[in-house]
């Protein structure tokens, strides 16, 4: 319970700091004379021991607290922590998440396709060109829609493909021992690395498909506004 007085000696004299060491006498004053109210032999004077002793002890915890800042900046001046923290060289910040959620999917799908030519030597053959394939029917499609806008569905089924089930099937299969990727074949008697490029195969269907409903959809709005505009302003001689 007396050991405050000793912290603060340390620090005082280590950190020569004249106020931690007058702190230091004041407690080991108190609790000397805590001590000596122990002593006694009345129950009065034993109580007054006991409280003068826990009250300097908790001031003291709450001073050790107050200081402790203060003592951890001088402690790393003697051990030249605090000149390595300065010297060492800033943690790059991460870029901030596009705002746009459809430039969102388009770092998505780099990312996914960077990954997949990272990891080129682990997946099966045709894994790495079919996922080239849909980024070749997304890439332009993300852009057309990036400059439009784009629909409810028409981002539902994007991020779904992008966000999803594309990096989903590439980190599954990623996920499992090489050998066994290769070779082991489950109850529908296909392996891990022919399910991986079939669901890719499959997945370039769906961007072919996506694309082409997109691309019908504003095929139609040109269509419709070329009758209303038919309807508008061409008119008969008597209209004249």
């Amino acid at each position: 319970m007396g050991l405050p007085w000793l912290a603060f000696l340390y620090m005082g004299l280590r950190g020569r700091r004249p106020a931690w060491v007058l702190a230091a006498a004041g407690y080991f004053a108190a609790f000397g004379a805590a001590f000596a109210l122990l002593a006694g032999s009345s129950l009065f004077v034993n109580v007054l021991g006991v409280l003068l002793a826990l009250g300097t002890w908790g001031l003291g915890l709450v001073h050790s607290v107050m200081a402790n800042s203060r003592w951890l900046r001088i402690k790393a001046a003697f051990t030249g922590e605090h000149e390595a923290l300065e010297q060492a060289p800033p943690v790059p910040a991460a870029p901030p998440a596009p705002a746009d959620p459809v430039q969102a999917l388009q770092v998505r799908l780099r990312e996914t396709v960077q990954r997949a030519n990272r990891a080129g030597g682990r997946l099966p053959d045709g894994a790495v060109p079919a996922v080239r394939d849909v980024e070749d029917v997304l890439k332009p499609l993300l852009a057309h829609v990036a400059r439009r806008g784009a629909q409810v569905e028409e981002m539902h089924n994007l991020e779904a493909i992008v966000d999803e089930y594309l990096p989903g099937a590439l980190e599954r299969y990623l996920d499992l021992p090489e050998d066994y990727a290769l070779h082991h074949r489950g109850p529908s008697g296909t392996t891990p690395a022919e399910e991986l490029v079939s669901q890719l195969h499959l997945l370039l269907e769906g961007a072919r498909e996506l694309q082409q409903a997109v691309y019908d959809h504003d095929a139609r709005l040109l269509s419709e506004q070329g009758r209303f505009l038919d309807a508008k302003f061409r008119r008969s001689d008597l209209d004249l």
